[in-house]
């Protein structure tokens, strides 16, 4: 349901925005864009953006997440070719991606409370500390389409791609591969 609201919070500000553009031109040397990038399965985080080598797009995604002794990291990249581009009043681009990505997760499992069979209730054990390791691998073939306007003295880009997915997880020495459909949206302010 997630993933559908922010599909549905794109597309409104896509539609909000674009009369805003008309009344601006677009500076095309603005090739540098940070912002929030983010992808299902491997989650997402803060983004750099980079049209500098155009037709090439180079984008690179990181996030940690530290709580202690728990970790929940991403780290992810991918590179694009453009496959059209319009330039008006706002800049909209069809591009072609291969991305990949890692995502390593590390919670604490505390067994605190036990079914002793016996008295047929609940009791409480003495915790015991140990961990959930899950490591996630994704490489992906994607389409995706972003509208960059200008809106307020500056540059800010839509994105929204889908593709398949291969992947792995491994999770406490289990190992099971996978292949899913990704979704991936993003907004990026561009200098």
């Amino acid at each position: 349901m997630k993933r559908v609201m922010i599909c549905v919070i794109i597309i409104l500000s896509c539609i909000i925005f674009i009369p805003l553009s008309y009344s601006k031109d677009i500076d095309v040397s603005r090739n540098l864009g940070i912002g929030l990038q983010g992808n299902y399965p491997l989650v997402g985080g803060i983004s750099v953006r980079y049209y500098g080598l155009s037709p090439l797009l180079i984008q690179v995604v990181g996030r940690a997440i530290l709580n202690g002794e728990e970790r929940d990291n991403t780290i992810g990249g991918g590179i694009s070719y453009i496959i059209f581009k319009y330039v008006g009043s706002s800049i909209t681009r069809l591009y072609f991606s291969l991305e990949s990505g890692e995502r390593y997760e590390k919670e604490i499992a505390v067994s605190d409370w036990e079914w002793d069979d016996i008295t047929k209730q609940t009791i409480y054990i003495k915790p015991n500390r140990e961990f959930d390791v899950k490591k996630t691998y994704g490489f992906a073939v994607a389409f995706g389409c972003e509208l960059t306007v200008p809106i307020f003295g500056t540059q800010i880009g839509l994105n929204a791609e889908i593709g398949q997915g291969l992947g792995r997880i491994n999770k406490n020495s289990k190992k099971r591969d996978m292949g899913k459909l990704i979704f991936g949206s993003g907004l990026h302010i561009y200098f």
